[in-house]
This record gives C-alpha cells, sequence and structure tokens, in this order.
C-alpha cells in the first residue's frame, strides 16, 4: 500500500484563475465541436465514410481515459470532502473529470446517433449497420467493466491497486487511440471523400486538441496517462483532417469526391429497394 505524505493535499493549492477559465472555455469548445458531426449524421442518414472499428475504438478510448481520471481524480475528492481544500481549489480539481467526462459522452454519442438515425434509413448499407450494432453491445459491455474498475479502485484501501488501474486504462487509451485513425485514415484512403465524418468537427477537434491536451498538463495535480492520449489524437487527427481537405477540395476540384460518394449511396439505396421488392421477394421464395 502506498502511504500518502501528510501534505499531499496541497498540490491542488494555488488554482490559476486564468487557467481555470481557460478551462472551462476549452470545456464549452469540446462540447460545440461535437455538434458539425451530429449534424452531418442526421442530415446524411448513412454511415458511408465512417470506418466502424473507428467508432469501436473511439468509443472505448474515450470510456478508459473516463476511467483513468475518475480515479486519479478520486484523491483530489478525498481532499474535498476532507475540507482541507477551499472551494475554488476542489471545483478545479475536478475540472479534468469534466473535461474528459464530457468529452467521452460526445464520442460516444456519435455511435448512439448513427444507430438511432441511420437504422431505417434507404441510403444504409444493412450489413454495415449490423457491425455497427455490434459495436454498440461492446461499447455498452466496456462500460459496465468501467464502472466495475471505478468502483474497485475507489473503494479500495490500496492507493497502488488505485494508481496501477488507473494506469493501465491511460495506456490503453493512448494505444487504442493511436490504432483508431489507422482504419479511418484507411477508410477514408480507399474511398477517396470524407463521407459522414465531418470535416468541421476536426477541424475544431484538431487545434483544441492541442489546447485540451496544454489545460491537462497544466492542471493542478495532473497525470501524464490522463492527457497523452489526447496528445495522440491531436497529431493523428490532423493527419485525417489533412487527407480530408485534400479529397473534399483540392482533388479535382472536390468533384470526384462528389462523385464517388454519391455513386456509392445510390448503390446502397438501390439494394435496399431491391431487396424490399415484394417482387424480389416472391422470386427469391420460388
Amino acid at each position: 500500500m502506498i502511504k500518502e505524505p501528510e501534505d499531499f493535499c496541497s498540490v491542488y493549492e494555488g488554482a490559476s484563475v486564468g487557467n481555470f477559465i481557460f478551462s472551462v472555455l476549452i470545456t464549452i469548445g469540446i462540447v460545440g465541436s461535437y455538434i458539425p458531426q451530429y449534424l452531418r449524421i442526421n442530415l446524411k442518414r448513412t454511415s458511408e465514410g465512417l470506418s466502424t472499428n473507428f467508432l469501436l475504438l473511439g468509443s472505448c478510448s474515450s470510456l478508459f481515459t473516463f476511467t483513468n481520471i475518475m480515479l486519479v481524480s478520486s484523491r483530489a475528492r478525498g481532499c474535498c470532502y476532507a475540507g482541507q481544500l477551499a472551494l475554488f481549489n476542489c471545483i478545479n480539481s475536478q475540472l479534468n473529470l469534466v473535461q474528459i467526462g464530457l468529452q467521452c459522452f460526445c464520442a460516444i454519442l456519435i455511435l448512439v446517433l448513427v444507430l438511432l438515425l441511420t437504422r431505417y434509413s434507404i441510403k444504409q448499407d444493412r450489413e454495415e449497420y449490423l457491425r455497427i450494432e455490434r459495436v454498440g453491445y461492446w461499447v455498452l459491455l466496456h462500460f459496465a467493466i468501467s464502472v466495475l474498475q471505478i468502483l474497485i479502485g475507489v473503494y479500495s484501501k490500496d492507493r497502488g491497486l488505485l494508481i496501477s488501474i488507473a494506469n493501465v486504462n491511460g495506456l490503453l487509451s493512448t494505444i487504442l487511440t493511436m490504432v483508431k485513425y489507422v482504419p479511418q485514415i484507411y477508410t477514408t484512403y480507399v474511398l477517396k471523400h470524407p463521407g459522414t465524418l465531418s470535416i468541421g468537427m476536426m477541424c475544431i477537434q484538431t487545434p483544441g486538441g492541442a489546447l485540451f491536451t496544454l489545460t491537462l498538463f497544466l492542471t493542478k495535480g495532473s497525470h501524464w496517462s490522463s492527457w497523452i492520449s489526447y496528445f495522440t489524437a491531436f497529431i493523428l487527427q490532423g493527419c485525417l483532417l489533412t487527407l480530408c481537405i485534400y479529397y473534399e477540395y483540392f482533388r479535382d476540384h472536390g468533384l470526384a469526391a462528389e462523385f464517388a460518394e454519391r455513386r456509392e449511396v445510390e448503390r446502397i439505396v438501390e439494394e435496399n429497394e431491391r431487396e424490399d421488392s415484394p417482387l424480389v421477394g416472391a422470386s427469391e421464395r420460388e
């Protein structure tokens, strides 16, 4: 068991008002950055352009990071409960938790909206939808495991166990963050268009990711395992954004990307209409 020093709460004292305000603005920006993606899913009503593995790994990496920060920030919450920190310092010590919690919710909401808004869409590939549905079940299972990990870590008297669980989740989040962009970059490269993937979201999130990493790094009592995954995401999302901008605006002035997306959606619509046709159903039964 790791024995805490008597003055361990002092690390959370002296929080900067400027950094607090900046962090609040970043938090608002986190939520706002996802809105273009939500609107695009609602407009397109298809998962075309979104990698299934990207949805799975993105959701799981967010859950790993959330589990990490829930455990890491529990130390500061203990100081607040014991009355050893002023109210402002207490609130500031939990800013990372609020930020990452909102980011986790917003990331998983992409998956939820795809499942809800494309379910009965004529433009949605049905086999692809079944794969996305399976992703939803896996993410739900991961959520249950995360809750169990948090309960074990927080209620365990062994500080070493808590830190170990937090570090493992932080490392897994970093690994998944690196891996999740590989299938999405590959999907975008093969399709030669961004499809339902929102360029607007990435234009906000890429520079925002750099600022978010900085605020996590500068927060009192921060731990490297809580910000390293966001730094990795900033680098890789920048690569994906560059690829999408090239196809959407520069390669043949965007005409090739528009044609490729339209052709794929028309193929899916035609396939779905043929499957739904009663004449096709009768011929198949014969």
